[in-house]
């Protein structure tokens, strides 16, 4: 047939570089879309959850050993089923239990998997037939923008509001950490004040026996501020003071200055709302809330710090499953399984894994910039499984 016999085709009249760009659209698509793909992230979530049953099992069978005789009386208090008071807590601690294990499961899920993956020769024939890393790299890219999603869910909106329905409920160890009990002799220090009192925190927070000391930076005080009581103002920082008593060098003694005054304070409203309450436990508006008040307390790097892992939390699963995925090719030569070198990397993996907590840490402490700490965390398994794939390629 010659060429003016040729059935006139959009492939007969594409020009060379078209069809080229149509074989990488082509390729692309199967690499993001085709089977071995999708297959692989079955297999992935498969065993992400696998783990993560795993995990909350055992932290719920250690947890109800201590709680359930608290559900039981509620229940006979309440004069209640004993499922309407087990239930809604299972599910409170739930959440929890699945934001804390998470970044464990994310890492054993991919890591198991590969390894079963491997031992069928599914990624030895896919090598053969010519599919190269794209199509795992692909598979773990939907992975982690399926589980990023989960994860900045439960770390900005379900597990804080999960927490507080846990303590309004009265139920575990956040209602006995975070109710809206009375903390005696409390003391608060910024620059050459420091501030002592009782304080209830919660919706009504209030202090009362407040003692104020001014310059505590120099050789003598300049002045001790004591009030009976304090409730806060329409202005976070300054609070009504009732029954105020001052004393001051000059006078040497103390003298009733006056029944109420206004004043402000070290803590603002929303701080004493707050006070003692660990950052993740709080909803994001309330993070920002307390990061913008306008006095400092030492909590503001953990405050700072909890917002930027709720702003990088989306990049945390997929970055553990990338080192999870990298670290469980090395376990192999060839068609051998390497056994002691497996045992070695998902020991490593998990060392790396919960040692994103000592960056946190870092970042709650003040020790280094919030944004550092929290970056740092992701950035070191993501260049050490970086470096463990380049090794296979």
């Amino acid at each position: 047939m010659t060429d003016a016999d040729s059935p006139d085709t959009p492939e007969t009249r594409a020009t060379p570089t078209q069809r080229d760009g149509a074989e990488v659209l082509q390729r692309v698509r199967t690499m993001f879309l085709g089977i071995a793909t999708r297959r692989a992230l079955i297999e992935y979530l498969l065993s992400v959850a696998a783990v993560m049953f795993l995990l909350t099992m055992i932290a719920y069978t250690i947890d109800l050993a201590r709680i359930f005789p608290d559900i039981r009386w509620q229940s006979t208090y309440q004069e209640t089923a004993l499922p309407s008071v087990l239930l809604p807590y299972l599910l409170q601690r739930g959440v929890d239990i699945v934001t804390r294990m998470l970044p464990v499961a994310m890492f054993f899920g991919p890591f198991l998997a590969e390894i079963g993956r491997r031992l069928r020769l599914e990624t030895v024939i896919l090598a053969t037939a010519g599919a190269g890393p794209g199509h795992r790299l692909a598979a773990l890219l939907w992975l982690a923008l399926i589980l990023g999603g989960i994860y900045t869910g439960l770390e900005a909106r379900w597990r804080p509001a999960a927490i507080q329905a846990q303590v309004e409920t009265g139920l575990g160890d956040y209602a006995e950490r975070y109710d809206d009990r009375w903390l005696e002799g409390r003391w608060v220090v910024n620059g050459d004040v420091a501030m002592r009192a009782d304080l209830r925190r919660g919706s009504q927070p209030e202090m009362r026996n407040l003692l104020v000391f001014n310059g505590i930076g120099a050789a003598e005080l300049a002045s001790v501020v004591g009030a009976e009581r304090a409730v806060p103002t329409d202005t976070p920082d300054v609070w009504r003071l009732e029954d105020v008593t001052e004393w001051t060098p000059e006078t040497g003694s103390t003298l009733r200055t006056a029944r109420t005054s206004e004043a402000p304070l070290l803590l603002t409203s929303a701080q004493l709302t707050h006070y003692g309450i660990a950052p993740y436990v709080l909803s994001t508006a309330d993070l920002r809330t307390l990061a913008r008040a306008p006095t400092e307390t030492h909590y503001l790097p953990g405050i700072r710090t909890a917002l930027w892992q709720r702003r990088l939390a989306i990049f945390l699963p997929g970055t553990v499953a990338f080192l999870a995925v990298a670290f469980a090719t090395l376990g192999f030569d060839g068609r051998r399984i390497l056994y002691p070198r497996l045992i070695g990397l998902a020991a490593a993996g998990y060392i790396l894994t919960v040692s994103l907590k000592v960056f946190w840490a870092l970042g709650q402490q003040g020790t280094v910039a919030p944004s550092t700490a929290v970056a740092t965390a992701l950035a070191v398994p993501l260049v050490i499984g970086t470096v463990a794939f380049v090794r296979q390629l």
